[in-house]
C-alpha cells in the first residue's frame, strides 16, 4: 500500500498539531505488526520503547560504512528510472522528504526545510501552503523556493507540452493547476478543479533544485519541454555532488555501488549528525552482510531478505546487536492477466486454491519469525479499525487440491497423463518469476509452488528475476506468475489506483475499480477512503488476481558502538528514516 483519521473534512486551515493527532490515531490502527513478538539481541528495549530504542549519547566523529542490498539504478527520483526504493535509499541522507513517521505512528514534518506542517487553505478547488524556512538551502547557500516547486511540477506533469517524452515517477504535477509564491516564504499549490485527496499533506512537492538544472545548462527548462525533460535525465544519470536538502552532502558515488557522504553544514534540520562521514555500499547478500559486519569492515545493514541461519551467525557474536520483526513489506503472488491461460478466472482460482498459504508461509518465513500470520486482508493489518478479513468463506490460499480440481473442471479443463488441457484442449503451462539472488525465502515459496501446482497437473518453468530488474520486468509485463513483495507506508489513499487502478502491473481492469478509483479522487473522507480501498482489494481478491502471504519478517543487524538505529514499520525507508541522528556510542559520556 503505497497505510490515518484525516483533518477535519471542511476546515480551511489545519495546524500541524491537528494533523499530528489524527494521524496518530488511524496509523496506531493501521498496526506495526506485533513488536512484544520481536526477536534479537541488543534491540530489547525496541518492544516498549520502539521510537527511542538503541539510543545513546554519541561521540563526536567517526566514520560510518552501511550496506545496502538494492542496486540503485539511478540516481534521480523525478522519473520512473529513479522511483525504486534502491534510489529512495541511497538518496535519503539528502533527499528534501516532506514528512516521515516513527514506529509509534506519529508524523514528523521535515524541521530542516519547513517551519510548519502543510496548511489546508481550502476544498474547492484543494489548496495547500507550505511553509519554508528561511534558512533552508540546497547545500550550497541558494535557498529552497518556488522554482523547485515548479520544476518538480513539469517533471511529474506527464505533459509533453511540459516535459517532453518523460516518464515520471508519480502523477502528482497532473493534479496541479497552479504554483504561486505568498508571503513569509510560502508556496502555495492549487489543484485541478474537482481533484481532493484525503492524505494532502503526504504530496511529494520537491526532488531537484532547478538552480542545478540550470548550472547544468538546461537554463530554459521552463519554456522548452525537451530542456525539461533533459533536466530531468540529468539528474537520473548524475550522483548529487552538487547538492543537499538533508543532514548529509555526498561527496562520491558510483552507480550501484557506493555513495559517501558527509555532513551538511547548512543543514539546520534536529537530526544533526556527528560522524565524520556516513558511507552506502552494494552488498547483495544478508550472509554477505553478517561476515563483513562480524570482520569490523562495515557497522550495520538492514537486509530486504535474509537465510534465518544468519541469525545463528550473529547471536554467537558478542560484537553485534540484531532484531527480527514484521516490518513494511508484504509479499504475494500474482497472476498476469495479459497471458491467455490466466486471463480465465476459473485458472486464476484453481491455481490460488492450491496454494496452502499458511504452508508457504510457515515453510519460508517460520524459521526466522515463529509468529508469522498469513495475510488476510491486503491493505490494514488485524489491529486496524480498517481491517476487514477479505478471504473469509475463500478457497484462496487453503492449499485444498480437491477444491482446486472441482473449479477446473466445472470450467471444463480435463486431464491428459495428469497434464492439465484447457477446454479447447491446449495444455496448460506458466512461467513463474521470483528475485532469487540474495533471498533465502524466495527459493523456498517457488519449489512449494511447483509442488502444488503439479498436483492440479500445471508444469512451472522457473525463470529468476536478475538483481535490480524487478521494476522493469513488472513494467514490460515480462512473466506469468510472479512473486515479490510489495513495500508499504502508513498511507493508504492511492492504494486502488496503484494496485488495481488503469495500468496496473497485472493487466486485471474492472469498472467497479475504476469508479471507486474515480470516487477516491473526490473526497476528503479518509474513513471513505478507506472503505473505497477495502472494497477494491476485495474485488481483486475475488477475481483472484493476486495470493496474500505475510508481512514479511525483516531484519537490522549493527556492531554494538553504534547507537541510535533502529527499524521502522511505517516507512520504506525502515532505519533510514532517522539517518542523521546515527553514530557511534560516546564511552566518556
Amino acid at each position: 500500500m503505497p497505510e490515518t483519521e484525516a483533518p477535519t473534512r471542511g476546515a480551511l486551515t489545519t495546524s500541524f498539531a491537528a494533523v499530528a493527532a489524527a494521524l496518530t490515531l488511524a496509523v496506531a490502527g493501521c498496526g506495526g505488526g506485533s513488536e512484544a513478538d520481536a526477536t534479537g539481541v541488543g534491540f530489547e528495549d525496541c518492544i516498549t520503547e520502539p521510537t527511542t530504542c538503541n539510543s545513546g549519547e554519541r561521540a563526536d566523529g567517526g566514520d560510518l560504512v552501511w550496506a545496502v542490498d538494492g542496486k540503485w539504478e539511478a540516481w534521480g527520483q523525478a522519473d520512473i528510472y529513479g522511483s525504486s526504493l534502491a534510489t529512495s535509499i541511497i538518496n535519503q541522507p539528502l533527499r528534501p522528504t516532506v514528512f516521515s513517521f516513527d514506529q509509534d505512528g506519529v508524523i514528523h514534518y521535515n524541521d530542516g526545510i519547513y517551519a510548519e506542517a502543510p496548511e489546508l487553505l481550502a476544498e474547492a478547488p484543494l489548496t495547500v501552503a507550505y511553509h519554508i524556512k528561511p534558512e533552508a538551502t540546497w547545500g550550497d547557500g541558494v535557498p529552497i523556493g518556488i522554482d523547485d516547486f515548479v520544476w518538480h511540477w513539469r517533471a511529474t506533469s506527464g505533459d509533453e507540452a511540459q516535459c517532453q517524452g518523460c516518464t515520471p515517477a508519480s502523477s502528482y504535477g497532473s493534479t496541479v493547476a497552479s504554483i504561486e509564491e505568498a508571503e513569509d516564504n510560502t508556496v502555495v499549490v492549487t489543484y485541478v478543479d474537482g481533484y481532493l485527496d484525503s492524505e494532502w499533506y503526504s504530496a511529494g512537492v520537491i526532488t531537484h533544485p532547478a538552480h542545478i538544472a540550470e548550472a547544468r545548462g538546461h537554463a530554459e527548462w521552463r519554456t522548452d519541454p525537451a530542456v525539461m525533460a533533459a533536466s530531468v535525465a540529468d539528474f537520473s544519470e548524475n550522483p548529487p555532488l552538487d547538492y543537499s536538502a538533508g543532514p548529509f552532502k555526498m561527496t562520491e558515488g558510483v552507480l550501484g555501488e557506493y555513495a559517501k557522504y558527509v555532513p551538511n553544514p547548512e543543514w539546520t534540520g534536529s537530526q544533526q549528525s556527528t560522524l565524520d562521514s556516513l558511507t552506502l555500499k552494494y552488498i547483495g547478500s544478508a550472509d554477505a552482510m553478517a561476515t563483513e559486519l562480524r570482520q569490523g569492515t562495515i557497522d550495520g545493514a538492514a537486509p530486504s531478505s535474509f537465510d534465518p541461519e544468519v541469525l545463528d551467525q550473529l547471536a554467537s557474536e558478542e560484537s553485534v546487536k540484531y532484531s527480527v520483526a514484521p516490518q513494511s513489506g508484504w509479499s504475494h503472488i500474482d497472476a498476469n492477466l495479459k497471458n491467455p491461460f490466466l486471463s480465465d478466472k476459473a485458472l486464476r482460482e484453481a491455481i490460488f486454491t492450491a496454494i496452502d498459504a499458511d504452508d508457504v508461509n510457515q515453510r519460508a518465513y517460520g524459521a526466522a519469525y515463529a509468529d508469522i500470520e498469513t495475510m488476510q486482508n491486503v491493505l490494514f493489518r488485524p489491529d486496524s479499525e480498517y481491517w476487514t478479513d477479505q478471504l473469509e468463506g475463500s478457497t484462496l490460499g487453503s492449499g485444498d487440491i480437491d477444491a482446486a480440481r472441482g473449479i477446473l473442471e466445472a470450467a471444463g479443463y480435463t486431464w491428459q497423463d495428469e497434464q492439465l488441457l484447457t477446454p479447447a484442449g491446449e495444455p496448460v503451462t506458466l512461467r513463474y518469476r521470483a528475485g532469487i539472488e540474495g533471498n533465502a525465502f524466495t527459493p523456498i515459496i517457488q519449489d512449494l509452488v511447483i509442488t502444488y501446482l503439479a498436483e492440479i497437473g500445471i508444469e512451472l518453468q522457473v525463470d529468476p528475476i536478475p538483481n535490480g530488474e524487478l521494476s522493469s520486468v513488472l513494467d514490460e509485463g515480462d512473466w506469468d506468475l510472479i512473486q515479490f513483495s510489495w513495500i508499504e507506508t502508513p498511507l493508504f489513499a492511492a492504494s486502488a489506483a496503484d494496485y488495481w487502478g488503469e495500468g496496473n502491473h497485472t493487466g486485471f481492469q474492472d469498472d467497479r475499480v475504476d469508479a471507486i478509483v474515480d470516487e477516491l479522487a473526490t473526497t476528503m473522507d479518509r474513513d471513505r477512503a478507506a472503505e473505497l480501498n477495502n472494497e477494491a482489494a476485495q474485488i481483486s481478491l475475488d477475481e483472484a488476481v493476486q495470493l496474500p502471504l505475510a508481512w514479511t519478517p525483516a531484519l537490522v543487524m549493527v556492531d554494538k558502538d553504534v547507537v541510535n538505529v533502529r527499524d521502522n514499520w511505517a516507512t520504506t525507508m525502515r532505519v533510514f528514516s532517522n539517518v542523521g541522528e546515527w553514530g557511534f556510542i560516546d564511552e566518556d559520556a
